[in-house]
């Protein structure tokens, strides 16, 4: 049976994109920003574009394709070392100091300050338009992994082995038999609709996918009734 890219995209919106809205709507905006980073990680591994480089490559590889056209401002090399800080350390990474940083500040409601410098290396994020990219890129992305699955069947295998290895999942199964590696059963439900995880994803919904600029209005309106 063919993979349903659009349920994939779904299950991952429910699983991982919405919860960037629900953790804005708590007020846990850093919380948001981490989200964010393995958001990205995921989708990097899913593709996996990069497979004999790791993590670092892959993670790189997916913002140049998929966020630097939304913003020629954004900068690979640095919104990795961010992600390494907001992941590993909570504060500064080794990767940082590699590309040059000398500080980030990470804020909210201020898009006109997003990927800013406010002074050599010193970067600023602004959660709003951070957000709406990596959503935005998100939708598009999973556009593209259909339509490389119906040129590619060795492609569209290797995906239903790497989505079942995410947590796109009420129900998890794993046991060991016999030196074998686990077997993994799945069961999985989404929303039909975007407006169904959260309502600042209704704009999905929509027969034409959103700009950058609707989903963070729709953040911004988040900001505004809290």
């Amino acid at each position: 049976m063919s993979l349903d890219v659009q349920l994939a995209r779904r299950l991952f919106f429910h699983m991982a994109i919405a919860d960037f809205f629900r953790a804005i709507r708590g007020g846990c905006h850093m919380g948001a920003f981490t989200l964010s980073v393995c958001a990205i990680d995921a989708m990097a591994y899913l593709r996996n574009a990069l497979p004999d480089d790791g993590t670092r490559a892959n993670f790189k590889h997916w913002v140049r394709r998929w966020l630097v056209p939304l913003n020629n401002e954004c900068n690979p090399d640095v919104l990795y070392a961010v992600r390494c800080g907001l992941v590993h350390t909570y504060g500064l990474s080794d990767a940082m100091r590699e590309c040059g940083m000398t500080g980030i500040r990470y804020a909210h409601n201020q898009p006109t300050l997003h990927w800013k410098q406010q002074a050599p290396g010193y970067y600023v994020l602004s959660l709003d338009r951070h957000v709406g990219e990596v959503t935005v890129a998100a939708f598009g992305f999973f556009d593209d992994l259909g339509s490389v699955c119906q040129s590619d069947t060795a492609f569209e295998s290797e995906l239903k082995g790497r989505l079942s290895s995410l947590n796109l999942i009420t129900r998890t199964e794993i046991r060991q038999r016999d030196g074998q590696p686990p077997a993994v059963k799945v069961e999985i439900q989404a929303p039909p609709r975007y407006a169904g995880m959260d309502s600042a994803l209704a704009v999905f919904d929509e027969e034409s996918p959103p700009d950058v600029s609707t989903v963070a209005s729709e953040i911004q309106r988040i900001y505004s009734t809290r």
